[in-house]
């Protein structure tokens, strides 16, 4: 008796769980690839990523991956995404970093100025944008969102052959602040399997 209950509770917790997810699998994690990091593939690509952010289930198709990532209390967690739109889609570095830019306002009003750097891991160019002030942050063709301000977002455009991965770290200006060093380890250790 006790064999079947478990094999059914099994069973209703493996569809409990393709009901939240839906048919898109979550990205695999692995064992820690460093101390207190678990391993996520990217298409053909591994990423580490602290173990202290909450994996989630992607809340859209064009999302790979998604991370609620702690910050001192809820109101002031960040998330991070990883967004892949299909081979030569989703634009180029430049128009990315303009249309983010288009988003960030100074308290006065005026343009923020981004951090842009470039790196290669792997042998893949990384472009990596910088932007703190008010944001209004907007996806696609929809209207922004309230704009917030002390905010930042901190992106990458990872350049792959099989099309760029756009990776997002946004959310309150301490937050990520506290996280910064994490996100940019996850790109650095960006590995072809």
């Amino acid at each position: 008796m006790n064999s079947r209950v478990s094999r059914l509770a099994k069973i209703l917790l493996a569809a409990a769980v393709l009901l939240v997810v839906g048919s898109r699998p979550l990205p695999a994690a692995t064992p820690p690839a460093r101390a207190g990091t678990v391993s996520v593939r990217l298409l053909d690509l591994t990423a580490p990523v602290p173990a202290a952010w909450v994996s989630q289930p992607p809340s859209s198709s064009m999302r790979l991956a998604q991370f609620r990532v702690p910050g001192k209390s809820s109101p002031d967690d960040a998330e991070c995404v990883v967004f892949y739109f299909g081979e030569g889609q989703g634009g180029s570095p430049e128009a990315n970093i303009a249309r983010w830019q288009s988003q960030f306002s100074s308290p006065d009003g005026k343009p923020v100025k981004p951090s842009v750097q470039h790196f290669r891991v792997s042998g893949i160019p990384v472009t990596t944008a910088e932007l703190t002030g008010t944001y209004a942050r907007s996806m696609g063709m929809g209207p922004p969102a309230a704009p917030a301000s002390d905010q930042t977002l901190l992106a990458a455009i990872v350049e792959t052959a099989k099309g760029n991965l756009y990776f997002q770290l946004h959310g309150p200006k301490a937050s990520v602040a506290a996280n910064r060093e994490a996100f940019l380890g996850m790109l650095r250790g960006i590995k072809k399997p």
